[in-house]
């Protein structure tokens, strides 16, 4: 039996247990709105946040409500400029797209070609910046380099329009879900290093040949255009100049797990 005013030690010790779980609870709610929510550390701003044209979530992918870095933001006339991973075809392979742009464009269209050094494969989207993010690109680069992946088969062989018509592309008429497995495995290596990206999207892989085509006359494709992709980049493309920025680069692993495969492959062999 327990004295008048005493206290009983289960309930004392439950109490004290208590109070430091709802204290923990408190310290985790705090960090986590500093975390997710645009703010200052100290009185000072993030590394890269001054670097970025809008607030933005960065712990967790972005959903349709939360705010986004608009490619359309303009700042004193000036538009952005993208930040993004892509994969590149090789010198040969740009020139043969170049070339065959370039006979295209002066039957139909009225578009320039593209540049072969800046012909590629978007992967990747990091978000838009009026300069280059230099310290933004460290961290990517230390969060990237934890990445084991396998090099990459990309074809395409047929053409298409994008962008409401007004670009001229070469593209697949096939799915491939090794890109897109891919692309799956870096967005998860941003987000486990909480490095900024944008919400990832199902990859359709094409290398846009003229920007500004407004024609509707297609090009033939009379070969596919195939490659291995044994290294992807970072990218910072200049907007208005015909220049990549290249911040990054890794090599694909031909002794990384293999891509797996998806379940409407696997129908197949039952």
């Amino acid at each position: 039996m327990l004295r008048a005013g005493t206290i009983n030690p289960f309930l004392a010790k439950a109490a004290y247990w208590a109070s430091r779980i709802f204290v923990y609870y408190l310290f985790f709610v705090i960090f986590a709105v500093r975390c997710t929510l645009p703010g200052q550390t100290n009185g000072a701003p993030y590394p890269y946040e001054a670097e970025m044209l809008e607030c933005r979530q960065t712990s967790f992918p972005l959903s349709k409500d939360e705010p986004r870095i608009s490619r359309h933001h303009n700042q004193q006339g000036r538009r952005p400029s993208e930040l993004f991973f892509v994969l590149k075809p090789g010198p040969q392979l740009s020139h043969a797209m170049h070339e065959v742009a370039s006979s295209h464009a002066r039957n139909y269209g009225k578009g320039k070609p593209h540049p072969p050094h800046l012909l590629h494969v978007s992967l990747l989207n990091v978000g838009f910046y009026y300069e280059p993010p230099y310290a933004l690109a460290t961290r990517i680069r230390d969060a990237v380099d934890s990445l084991a992946a396998r090099p990459v088969h990309v074809a395409l062989d047929r053409s298409a329009l994008f962008g409401n018509g007004q670009h001229l592309v070469l593209t697949s008429s096939r799915k491939n879900p090794d890109l897109q497995a891919f692309v799956q495995k870096l967005y998860a290596t941003l987000t486990r290093h909480n490095v900024p990206r944008a919400a990832i999207r199902p990859v359709s892989p094409h290398v846009t040949l003229i920007y500004g085509y407004r024609e509707k006359e297609l090009l033939t494709v009379e070969k596919d255009y195939v490659w291995l992709s044994r290294d992807f980049s970072l990218i910072y493309s200049h907007n208005g100049k015909t220049c990549h920025e290249e911040l990054g680069r890794w090599r694909l692993d031909f002794d990384a797990a293999p891509y797996p495969v998806p379940p409407e492959q696997l129908r197949l062999f039952n």
